[in-house]
């Protein structure tokens, strides 16, 4: 069970959010870091729901008032026996979601390509685990698995938004790291 979603702050499409719009993503049980400005705090608390979502891969709608998370206050999370980190650049704020103590491989590209960036993404992890013969198929659910020398299927969660992509999978031997 891995999850991970990225959020380009800087996209012009992206609505203004202020520490009121908290309360539409609230769930019971919430518990945020107090230090960090409001209108980020909004992404890193939206970011971390949505990884622990997609950790699930379950097919059903997305519904961050349904989603506790408590952070530490060094960005780090738990959601029920979910642990994740949430990590904030400039431009970007990225989180990620496992199993408590599995270890990930994860990776950020910037492009400025929106128009395919399923498939741009794609390219880019089946290059990044060169010289392994990557391919990908989907789970029961329509969820991407990670097909690697055409033996072993591996879950791997993909996000992209605005000029940013990313994927997380679970770190095994076969894939080198």
């Amino acid at each position: 069970m891995i999850g991970i979603d990225i959020v380009d702050i800087k996209d012009p499409l992206l609505h203004l959010r202020t520490a009121d719009h908290l309360r539409f993503i609230e769930a019971e049980g919430d518990q945020y870091p107090e230090h960090i400005d409001p209108i980020l705090l909004y992404w890193i608390v939206w970011s971390a729901k949505e990884a622990v979502f997609k950790s699930r891969r379950q097919l059903i709608s997305f519904d961050p008032k349904l989603i506790s998370v408590v952070f530490s206050s060094d960005l780090h999370f738990s959601s029920k026996h979910l642990s994740g980190i949430v990590e904030t650049a400039p431009n970007y704020v990225v989180a990620t979601a496992a199993q408590s103590s599995t270890p990930l491989i994860h990776q950020i590209w910037m492009s400025h390509q929106k128009a395919h960036s399923q498939k741009i993404i794609r390219e880019k992890i089946i290059d990044y685990f060169k010289p392994l013969k990557i391919s990908f198929t989907l789970d029961k659910n329509q969820l991407p698995l990670l097909c690697v020398n055409e033996e072993k299927e591996f879950p791997i969660s993909l996000t992209h938004h605005g000029n940013y992509m990313a994927f997380c999978i679970e770190k095994h031997e076969v894939l080198g790291a």
